[in-house]
């Protein structure tokens, strides 16, 4: 899927949002909100996936599915808004050629299996 300069620019924002809403909190991303600000959507083209994660994002606690929450328990901490941010700055700004076919194959697979 080709990338719209239009559609990146939304996504950009709407995740530097994400951040500095996190930034005027004083805090890190828990554990919900990491997941909805992962990468793997963007990185793999999938902004429509990308715009639904950062839907979820703005989902208050009370909302928030149950048994997602149970999931997301036992998993580790991944990210810090430090990271997250890098992340975006690299995945706007690599160039799709420099990223070895075998490593775009993972990536796809991780972020569908992850989202099953």
């Amino acid at each position: 899927m080709q990338r719209s300069t239009e559609q990146l620019d939304r996504l950009h924002r709407t995740f530097i949002a994400a951040l500095d809403l996190l930034d005027r909190q004083g805090r890190e991303p828990d554990r919900w909100e990491e997941e909805c600000l992962a990468l793997g959507a963007l990185g793999c083209d999938l902004c429509s996936g990308a715009e639904v994660e950062l839907a979820a994002f703005t989902r208050p606690p009370s909302q928030r599915s149950a048994d997602e929450l149970v999931l997301l328990e036992g998993k580790p901490r991944r990210f810090t808004k430090a990271m997250l941010r890098r992340g975006l700055d690299y995945v706007l700004n690599h160039d799709e050629r420099t990223v070895p076919p075998l490593v775009s194959q993972r990536a796809v697979r991780t972020f569908l299996g992850a989202s099953l």
